[in-house]
């Protein structure tokens, strides 16, 4: 078992501390704190994991096990840490092969990401404070 100091309480030293915790090694978090620090980037709630990434499933493929994680320690830690609400992307041209939203549209409902497609009319009735022609 190795002996590790993480420099940085931020996400991503918190995050690896925990692995490294699991992976049997004694770890250290060392941070100048307070903690959570009022003006670290991962201190609101307004953060995404997304796993739109184009045609890039290796990216894809690293937000879907984050989210397994995410749901896990919502789980294993008895607070919802991670709240799953959904995302919308609206574009004002219809979507082609080759753009970027149609190749992530496609990645997504490759790999069994339940997607949906809407034209305005439908997304109006859906959500109609949506006003289209703003």
């Amino acid at each position: 078992m190795a002996k590790i100091i993480v420099v940085g309480a931020g996400i991503n030293g918190v995050t690896a501390a925990i692995e490294l915790r699991r992976r049997g090694h004694e770890v250290v978090l060392a941070d100048p704190g307070p903690l959570p620090h009022p003006l670290a980037a991962s201190t609101d709630i307004s953060k995404a994991v997304r796993a739109a990434y184009g045609a890039d499933e290796d990216y894809t493929e690293l937000a879907e096990r984050s989210i397994k994680v995410w749901r896990k320690w919502n789980q294993e830690f008895g607070t919802e840490l991670y709240h799953e609400v959904g995302v919308m992307f609206v574009r004002r041209q219809k979507m082609k092969a080759g753009d970027f939203e149609h190749e992530r549209f496609k990645t997504l409902e490759k790999r069994g990401h339940k997607v949906e497609r809407m034209n305005v009319p439908q997304l109006w009735r859906r959500f109609p404070a949506w006003n289209p022609e703003l």
